[in-house]
């Protein structure tokens, strides 16, 4: 797997399934199903919506398909979204314009099935701008009161330099909401910027300029075929940045 797989079709049916699924497209029985809609429970649970101004602007990095953004924008006047697939952001547009959107899945061996995804009801899709960009040095604008990082920290070549970035992107009261399950691989990740203990090191670098609020597991199933789910635990972590 490598940094071109977020570009395939594969990789595309399993996010979207992920963010746009129902409970019953996302995992293999009932007894799972508390693990769906993991876009939609990072916003819902992970953020301390009362302490934060009205009609705040929010940034996700590493929105993939785009269902958190789509969820940010039911309480956010502007809502970015940043992703360096063009697939992915492809996908989140056509969702924000037309609602909707086929795409094969994978059923066994090559065997595919085109299953129907769509935008969520209720949310504001003129709030939000989806763009291709790299994380770690994409224009992101003025600071935000929300900042979203789902899973991205081991994706990206110097995941240090990307905690250094984000503390830039927020303004004084924000939240920065990071989850990550720390499986560092050389071909997203040279060994020498692996931040190991990822949870410590993470921490290291970033109470310079956070307040850290909470730590938690936030578990997800990623679905790559009907008999075969990819479970997940990444650990997140809710910060205030500093005056």
């Amino acid at each position: 797997m490598s940094v071109a797989f977020y570009e395939t079709g594969p990789a595309l049916a399993q996010y979207l399934v992920l963010h746009y699924g129902p409970p019953g497209w996302q995992l293999p029985s009932e007894a799972f199903q508390v693990l769906a809609d993991f876009p939609v429970r990072c916003v819902r649970e992970g953020f301390r919506w009362e302490e934060l101004p009205p009609d705040p602007h929010a940034l996700e990095l590493g929105c993939s398909v785009g269902r958190s953004c789509f969820e940010l924008s039911r309480r956010c006047r502007r809502v970015v979204g940043l992703d360096r697939s063009e697939a992915f952001i492809q996908a989140a547009r056509l969702l924000q314009t037309d609602g909707f959107l086929r795409s094969a899945v994978p059923l066994e061996g090559d065997r595919t099935e085109e299953w129907l995804f769509s935008r969520p009801p209720g949310v504001r899709p003129e709030r939000i701008a989806f763009e291709v960009g790299d994380a770690l040095s994409a224009p992101c604008g003025d600071p935000v009161d929300l900042l979203l990082a789902a899973n991205l920290l081991d994706r990206v070549p110097d995941p240090a330099a990307l905690l250094r970035r984000c503390s830039s992107l927020v303004r004084p009261g924000g939240q920065f909401l990071l989850t990550s399950p720390f499986t560092w691989l050389p071909e997203y990740t040279p060994r020498p910027h692996w931040l190991l203990p990822g949870s410590e090191r993470v921490a290291a670098l970033l109470e310079p300029y956070f307040t850290l609020l909470r730590r938690w597991d936030l578990p997800l199933v990623l679905r790559e075929h009907p008999r075969k789910f990819q479970w997940c635990l990444p650990e997140a972590t809710l910060w205030r940045k500093k005056a």
